[in-house]
């Protein structure tokens, strides 16, 4: 499929931040339901903003098929400052065409570009994506467990 990555400014940003509580709710397994909770949605995106995140948008033909969301955190225990990916979502009728990959791939160099060493990630367990980031070379590096 032949499509454009670009920086998500303006109306493109706007779009995203607009559709961040179906990507939430969709990359969170269903564990985030944002039914009634759109403003504490919003709450997690707009800190994700103010730390420096900042996204890219896939388009074709002007119509935005999914984004990626990066920037940089801080490792809890070393305070090492790492890139990070702190969301990819492709609408459920782009999916399997390639434009996850693409938008993974380019968040990559950028990050790699700005000279950090290490990207990390976060994948719920059963997530499909989590098979496209370990054939990108992602790897668990921990898992956290719930007893309910």
């Amino acid at each position: 499929m032949h499509m454009e990555i670009v920086r998500a400014v303006g109306v493109d940003l706007e779009f995203v931040k607009d559709h961040g509580v179906e990507s939430l709710q969709d990359g969170t397994m269903g564990t985030f339901d944002a039914t009634g909770r759109e403003e504490r949605a919003k709450e997690i995106m707009n800190a994700v903003w103010e730390r420096g995140g900042y996204a890219f948008v896939a388009k074709k033909d002007e119509q935005i098929l999914g984004w990626i969301i990066a920037g940089l955190n801080v490792d809890y225990f070393s305070g090492e400052e790492v890139g990070f990916i702190y969301d990819l979502y492709a609408f459920v009728e782009h999916r399997g065409k390639g434009v996850g990959k693409a938008l993974l791939q380019h968040a990559i160099a950028d990050l790699r570009d700005k000279g950090y060493a290490e990207i990390r990630l976060n994948v719920f367990a059963g997530n499909p994506a989590q098979k496209l980031y370990e054939s990108l070379g992602f790897a668990v590096r921990s898992s956290q467990m719930v007893l309910k």
